[in-house]
């Protein structure tokens, strides 16, 4: 399940009145290892962030009414990655989405691309 936190969405209704810095937007991937920490509303940030830097992914809209977020991570060192977050920010920021999964083992060297979609429906 993917949960739409409480300061993602007070950073749509920031954005429908254009008090978020124009140009800002929800476009940067991080993952982590703590998928054993379910998602919640409150979320601000990941549960266990990985060492990797979040990654600019490419902002596509497939329909008028989703706001879909493609971005690749590769990992630096072998672990297991269990959960994915949407940022505006390269670093810190408004985290709008969080989604824990069944971890994924990685090595060095191992890439995931994620595919974040929010709907407004």
């Amino acid at each position: 399940m993917t949960i739409l936190t409480t300061t993602g969405r007070q950073w749509i209704a920031d954005k429908l009145r254009e008090t978020v810095v124009a140009g800002v937007t929800q476009r940067f991937v991080a993952w982590g290892t703590g998928g054993a920490t379910a998602e919640a509303i409150g979320n601000t940030a990941l549960a266990t962030p990985a060492a990797e830097a979040r990654t600019s992914g490419t902002i596509t809209s497939p329909s008028a009414a989703l706001h879909r977020t493609v971005g690749t991570i590769t990992s630096a060192t072998g672990q297991t990655i269990s959960e994915v977050g949407l940022f505006d920010a390269s670093t810190a920021g408004v985290m709008m989405i969080r989604a824990v999964f069944v971890g994924i083992p990685l090595l060095s060297g191992d890439s995931i691309a994620f595919t974040l979609d929010l709907s407004i429906t």
